[in-house]
């Protein structure tokens, strides 16, 4: 479990980041995005790999898109 507290590397403070997501939401999120599942969530489809990961997710068949972005 992750201090609350800052920690401190060669003296100096190192401050601790506030989480966006819950824990719930992280898990969730492993189960339907599809940078994890390779498909859509929407139509199920696969996601066609690009030479570089997206900024945004979409679907090309359904029109699906990542709002999250």
């Amino acid at each position: 479990m992750m201090s609350e507290r800052p920690g401190r590397y060669d003296g100096a403070v190192i401050p601790v980041s506030p989480m966006r997501l819950t824990p719930e939401e992280q898990l969730a999120l492993l189960d339907w995005h599809p940078i994890f599942t390779g498909r859509c969530p929407e139509c199920e489809i696969p996601i066609k790999a690009r030479s570089q990961r997206p900024v945004r997710w979409t679907c090309d068949r359904c029109g699906w898109l990542d709002e999250r972005a």
